[in-house]
């Protein structure tokens, strides 16, 4: 039996896939001399073409919200991400949340001089009030609360009543080791991270608690009391949506 086959020479008509052009360049920058993006910020480039054909970028422009919103969805900003009961606001980056009154361990190392009148607490559980962290990039901020209630938006917080906090509401860091990622998940281990850290002593010189005693007699009257002293909290001059945005 034989059999034929027959190959047609006639090449399908397709049509020629549309060319993309670049149109929009995003440029991070950062201050001369610094690998690091923490101090890196973003700017916007139009991109045009000469007389040549060659894409040259335009002036540099800040992103909008828009600009930000629509780079967000085009990375997978979509996607939605399961919160705690005491999430209080979620990113791509970021994390916050607060935690009512209870009791942590506190940890000091009395080689460090300003430690030592308080070293025998190192270990043992002491009163603390409500608290709001919020957690970055290689960056944790704890602020205290008044009451003992999940905060609002205008919500005023306070400067937390601990040791080796700035000014600003962070926390200094030192060579502690912070969670890779800053979301609902991983707030129990910042938590843990903040007080399993060595307590060194006052990271600034301003007024940021209402107590004329010493810090060794403020953890004594705490425990004394069984809670932390409302009245030694000192506003921090912002709400917590000034925190958020």
């Amino acid at each position: 039996m034989s059999a034929t086959i027959t190959i047609s020479t006639e090449r399908t008509q397709r049509a020629a896939p549309a060319l993309h052009e670049p149109v929009l360049a995003l440029i991070l920058y950062a201050p001369g001399g610094q690998d690091g993006l923490n101090s890196a910020y973003t700017r916007k480039h139009r991109i045009r073409h000469d007389s040549g054909g060659r894409a040259v970028l335009g002036a540099a422009q800040a992103l909008t919200h828009e600009d930000a919103r629509d780079l967000l969805m085009t990375l997978g900003g979509r996607a939605l991400t399961p919160t705690r009961e005491n999430t209080l606001a979620t990113s791509p980056t970021a994390c916050a949340w607060w935690i009512p009154a209870g009791e942590r361990a506190l940890l000091f190392n009395p080689k460090y001089a300003q430690a030592g009148s308080v070293a025998r607490f190192s270990g043992q559980s002491v009163p603390h009030p409500p608290l709001v962290f919020i957690a970055g990039p290689g960056s944790l901020s704890v602020y205290a609360l008044r009451e003992n209630t999940r905060p609002t938006l205008d919500t005023p917080v306070c400067h937390a009543p601990f040791w080796n906090i700035f000014p600003s509401g962070q926390v200094c860091r030192g060579s502690t080791a912070y969670p890779q990622a800053c979301t609902p998940d991983t707030q129990p281990d910042w938590e843990d991270v903040f007080f399993q850290s060595e307590f060194t002593g006052p990271s600034r010189t301003d007024r940021y608690m209402n107590w004329g005693k010493s810090y060794e007699e403020l953890l004594d009257t705490a425990q004394a009391q069984g809670t932390f002293p409302a009245e030694v909290l000192v506003d921090a001059g912002k709400t917590l949506a000034q925190l958020l945005t």
